[in-house]
């Protein structure tokens, strides 16, 4: 009792010096926030205690409850009647998982990973194994690897990414767009009805290697009901070598199949053998919420416009077959981030005699399962009422930085109204260089994009004053593993920059009301 006293004691440190200011400006009320205060949310949600933050555990529960009494505390009104918008999740735990093919077994963990979504202790499917190149249909970029194919029952085997990444005229060259993302890979094959889906993976291609991808499909797995409204029984991914493997024992080439999915004229290719997947399964109804918040605007037609702030209190939870420390405990991915929402929630609140639009506070749930949290507050309102989103995602607690960087940026104007902030500042504007491997489209405020609502990551960027690139170090390192431990010893320099410059931006578009609209050639499709 005495550790949960201590950890609850310090969160209530984060309001102690909360003051009305007779300034006019916004500066005087960022102020008000310091290290310690941060501190103190980003200690507790990445305590043992929280056990990782899963959605629908303890842990994910007195997360969501830490949040509401932040809310409270802050005297910030429930967006909803309440403060929680509940959701229902379908979860899966997927064990023992066996890939065979032409004779070769693959195993779960060291060669497949994967997500049985059925209520089945155990289960047992086969389909034809049919090569679907990159796996993609888009009107927008006149690329359709599907060419009508009947694949419904097949298990459909596809490349992560997309062609062209050495042509920026072709899906934006080394930038991913979508249409590379996994996730959307089995969004379409559930939409031609395929039984099953094995993503390819190289760390290239991916972006990251198999120990994330063991770490994140390893466990639970979480679901809306309505995405599972289909013929996809499975999505999973095998390692290159294994696929190379299964091919050579039928004795077609790997690289002439990679040849032909850089072409246009790419057809599904049916490579001759069938593909079993068999495996044991465990499966619940869950409940989680997403923690909505608003501060109300005070002009009488413009408050009825919002702007949304986010951040995801979730993270991997608990992995019983690691040996050691098992717990994910998401210090910087996401509790540095929820703290960085918290604290331009606080500053907002003081501030909000001077607010001319409303601001939605939302602390969202079940992100590493594919923004589900995010999805449903945005399929749950009018996007016609949001101005933008303004997310905040694994924010640097390191030293300052001498740039700044909006993920996503670059599809709207909110990237050229960021670009004046900045340079009252003295901050240059920079892309982040891990751009490639499609950020953009793995953090919430891609659910407010597919929307058509503008939306960033925004962060400080990866010109450290040390020289280091801290946030390119941690997402090859710590990034979802269990040493994302929480470190009193980080500088929060460029958390307190990130809090700063968002406050800045929110103020500009306040003060200014500047229209916000994308630009560009759009590289998702929209959800209507």
């Amino acid at each position: 009792m005495r550790k949960i006293f201590v950890l609850l004691a310090g969160m209530i440190l984060i309001f102690s010096s909360a003051c009305s200011s007779q300034s006019n400006g916004i500066d005087s009320y960022i102020n008000h926030i310091s290290k310690r205060q941060i501190q103190s949310v980003i200690q507790f949600l990445s305590d043992d205690l929280l056990e990782g933050r899963a959605p629908g555990t303890r842990g994910g529960d007195l997360a969501e409850r830490y949040i509401r009494s932040i809310y409270k505390l802050l005297d910030i009104e429930p967006f909803f009647k309440e403060y929680f918008q509940p959701i229902t999740f379908e979860a899966f735990t997927t064990e023992d998982l066996l890939v065979e093919a032409n004779g070769l077994k693959f195993g779960f963990r060291d060669h497949v990973v994967g997500s049985y979504v059925r209520n089945e202790k155990e289960f047992s499917l086969e389909g034809d194994a049919v090569f679907m190149g990159y796996g993609i249909q888009s009107k927008a970029w006149n690329w359709d690897d599907y060419k009508g194919a009947d694949v419904k029952d097949k298990i459909l085997i596809i490349r992560v990414n997309e062609p062209g990444r050495d042509n920026p005229e072709l899906f934006n060259g080394k930038a991913l767009t979508y249409y590379g993302r996994w996730t959307y890979k089995l969004e379409e094959a559930a939409r031609h009805g395929a039984k099953g889906v094995l993503l390819i993976h190289t760390d290239e291609t991916a972006g990251y290697g198999w120990t994330v991808v063991r770490n994140s499909w390893s466990g639970e797995q979480v679901y809306l009901p309505e995405d599972l409204k289909n013929n996809l029984e499975f999505r999973g991914w095998i390692k290159e070598a294994d696929f190379k493997a299964m091919l050579e024992k039928k004795g077609i080439s790997m690289d002439e199949l990679y040849k032909k999915s850089e072409s246009r004229e790419f057809k599904p290719v049916d490579l001759g053998f069938k593909v079993k997947i068999s495996g044991k399964n465990s499966f619940r109804t869950i409940k989680a919420n997403n923690v909505v918040g608003v501060i109300p605007g005070t002009d009488p037609e413009l408050r009825k416009k919002y702007i949304v702030i986010s951040a995801h209190i979730d993270h991997l939870g608990k992995d019983p077959a690691l040996e050691g420390d098992n717990i994910f405990n998401g210090a910087i991915d996401n509790g540095s981030a929820v703290a960085s929402m918290i604290m331009t929630a606080k500053v907002l609140k003081e501030y909000q005699k001077h607010l001319k639009y409303s601001i939605i506070v939302l602390a969202c749930q079940a992100e590493e399962a594919g923004l589900l949290g995010s999805k449903y507050f945005a399929r749950s309102i009018d996007p016609s009422t949001v101005l933008a989103n303004i997310n905040f995602e694994s924010t640097p607690v390191w030293e300052k930085t001498t740039d700044f960087m909006a993920v996503g940026g670059r599809y709207s104007t909110l990237e050229d109204i960021l670009k004046k902030v900045l340079k009252k500042e003295g901050l240059e504007y920079s892309y982040f260089s891990m751009s490639e491997q499609g950020f953009f489209y793995r953090s919430d405020q891609f659910s407010f994009a597919r929307r058509g609502i503008p939306g960033i990551w925004i962060s400080a960027g990866e010109k450290y004053v040390s020289g280091r690139n801290r946030l390119m170090e941690f997402f090859k390192g710590n990034y979802h593993t269990p040493r994302d431990e929480y470190n009193p010893n980080w500088p929060l320099e460029s958390t307190m920059q990130t809090i700063r410059v968002a406050l800045l931006l929110i103020d500009y578009i306040n003060q200014h009301k500047p229209e916000i609209t994308w630009k560009g050639k759009m590289t998702f499709p929209v959800e209507h």
